[in-house]
Formats: structure tokens, sequence, C-alpha cells
């Protein structure tokens, strides 16, 4: 079973929480175990040293001081030049950045939209409207698509994490089966079919009333860092760890996507289990990932009949070459919901790059007060 973190003031003990999992078995590293259907359990032990040095503090999702973009301002704080970003407009992301260029063609400068307030005031496609020259902010896509919000275009760097260092490669896989989460059983929030009221019932799994929350799909909290949530084996439910990518893909150790993260962090929460997840792996909430198991739930929930194959999702189902492949999951978000969920789906083309099934290493961490 893993382990869990407890701060008492300002001391972190490390301790082990005896919170009833599929088979009740606690292990620790490297310790024989399976868990249902995947082999090998983790035995993730907190380690007070390293989660210290990497514990983030209340309010860590608020972008580095003097090194980071206002979010939706296009300006930074340092009174420099505004961070040159392409993210369209939460309303069109299914067009590309330079329909307003176009709309600006048929249009007298009185109903110019490049120039409307809203649009470049709010960060808006500003590369593709002429308001600045792009500055290797990395993110941006031109004028064929842009970022997305929850993207991390125009957020900064994000919060200051060190290196994850020593310890076992771990990889991660992808999924969103729209269920209750494990987790929800025991604490944590499952919400109805509009993905955000809180919902207590029964899993919609298993024909009841609750489902995943939508604000459980993974965001950027700047270029560098994002948050999400995660299943499992014998999970301690809420524990919270850092990540770290290592450039190098599980199944293909030249994935691009995984090569474009290299270096990444992520602060994940442990919300749900898995019996189809391994011993060395983290399954990572993503809207479009794979509905897994459950195959469903997110077709009724979403009023939607194609969400790719059960593993792997959009990306499994998608062609050609990297950017193909890329567009081809961002054309697909919009079967989700507008909102949370479907920015979530549009972060994992943009921030993370369409990784597919990407390792790292990981530290335990204290979760951040926004999670």
């Amino acid at each position: 079973m893993h382990q869990r973190k407890i701060w008492i003031g300002s001391t972190m003990l490390a301790s082990v929480l005896a919170l009833v999992a599929c088979d009740e078995r606690s292990l620790e590293p490297g310790a024989a175990g399976a868990s249902a259907g995947s082999g090998a359990g983790p035995g993730l032990v907190a380690n007070s040293s390293a989660a210290g040095s990497s514990g983030v503090p209340s309010g860590a999702g608020s972008t580095s001081a003097g090194s980071s973009g206002n979010a939706g301002s296009g300006n930074n704080t340092n009174g420099s030049a505004p961070v040159c970003t392409n993210q369209q407009h939460p309303d069109h992301m299914d067009k590309p950045c330079s329909i307003w260029k176009e709309w600006d063609a048929d249009k007298d400068a009185s109903e110019a939209n490049c120039n409307a307030s809203w649009l470049t005031g709010a960060g808006y496609c500003l590369e593709s409207c002429g308001k600045c020259n792009g500055n290797g902010n990395g993110n941006g896509n031109g004028g064929s698509g842009g970022g997305s919000p929850g993207g991390g275009t125009d957020l900064g760097p994000g919060p200051e994490l060190p290196d994850v260092s020593g310890g076992q490669v771990y990889w991660a896989s992808r999924y969103w089966d729209c269920c209750k989460p494990h987790c929800a059983w025991h604490g944590m929030p499952s919400c109805g079919a509009d993905g955000t009221s809180r919902d207590g019932g029964d899993s919609a799994c298993g024909g009841g009333s609750a489902y995943a929350c939508y604000d459980e799909a993974p965001r950027a909290v700047g270029s560098e860092v994002s948050y999400g949530y995660v299943a499992v084996p014998n999970p301690s439910c809420g524990t919270c760890f850092h990540l770290q990518f290592t450039g190098t893909g599980q199944h293909n150790p030249s994935d691009p996507g995984s090569q474009a993260i290299a270096g990444k962090h992520m602060i994940v929460k442990v919300t749900n289990t898995g019996g189809d997840v391994a011993g060395n792996q983290f399954d990572l909430m993503i809207p479009g990932g794979g509905v897994g198991l459950n195959p469903d739930t997110c077709k009724r929930q979403w009023n939607a009949s194609d969400l790719g194959p059960a593993h792997g999702g959009f990306l499994t189902g998608c062609s050609g070459d990297h950017e193909q492949k890329k567009e081809c999951v961002r054309q697909k978000c919009s079967l989700i919901p507008a909102g949370d969920a479907r920015n979530g789906c549009l972060w994992f083309v943009d921030w993370y790059q369409a990784a597919d099934n990407p390792n790292f290493r990981y530290e335990p961490i204290d979760c951040p007060s926004d999670m």
C-alpha cells in the first residue's frame, strides 16, 4: 500500500495509513505483490527528506515573481516585452488564430477584432494579430490552432521545483472513464452528470448518478509545471507526488511527445485505483485519454460515439506524424463538453505535447493548497 505524508505544524512525519484498498496489502519498495491483473504494486514510501526539499507551499499555483506573465494579460510583471502567445479564445478553440486577421480583412477599423480589448487585451492571438513577434515562448502554434486554456502558453514557468534525482523510473499512462473515482468513497469528491455539481451517489459506471469531476482534468500552472490526478494500485487517497519527465517513452523510447516534455514537472494527487494499473505506472486522468474497462459511461455522459480506442483514446485513434496526430487530437477534443474537461484534453496537446506513455521520476510532496 502507498504511504502518505502527514504534516504536524511545520514538521512532516512519514506514516502508513491503513486505507482499505483492493487487496489490503502494504508493500515496501521492491516488494513482491500483485495488484489485480497488473503485476507488482508500487511501494511509494514517503521520504521526508526528499519531500521536504521540494515541498510546494500554499498558493504554489501562482507564477514565480519576476519571471512569468500575468495570466490572460500578455504582459509580464517586470514591464518588459509581452510574452508572444497565440492562445486562441476559449469560444473558438476549433479555429486557428488567423481567423481574426481574416475577419479584419472584411471589416472596417471600427469592427476589427484584432484591435478589440476582449481579444488582445486578454492576451489571445497576439502573434497572429501582429501585436508582437515570436520571442521563443515555445508553446504557441502560430496560426494553426494556437495554445489552449491550461496549455501554459502565457503563464510563465510556474512554481520553482527542484529536479527529481535518483529513484526508480515509472511511466504515465492516461485514461478518463467518467466513473466515480475510488477515493470518492473515502472522502474525496464525485460529481453529477454535469461534471461540476457534487454528487455522492453510486458510480455512474454501475448505474448510479456520480461521475468523475471535470476539475480533476490536468491543468498547467506554468509552462514547466502542471497539476493532475492519478490512479495507482492500492492508493493512499489524497497523497501527492512530484513527477519530472525524463524525455523518453515507456514503449517507444524515441516518442517525440515524450522528448518534447523532457524536464517538465507535474504535481499529481491520488484519487483512484485500477485493476489494470501496473506497479511501475501512474494512470493520469486526461479527458479523451481512453475509457479503459468502462466503455459506455463517457459516451452516455458526453453524448459522443467515437472516443477512440479504450486504451489510449484519441491519440491512439489518430495517424500520421507527430504534428498531424496532435492536430487530430485537438479536433477530437471538441467532442468533450466545453470547460475544464475539454481544456484538459487540449492541455494534452499543448502542454503535454501528446506524449505517449512518457517516463518520469517521482518523489512524495505536500499537496498544494489549490489542488
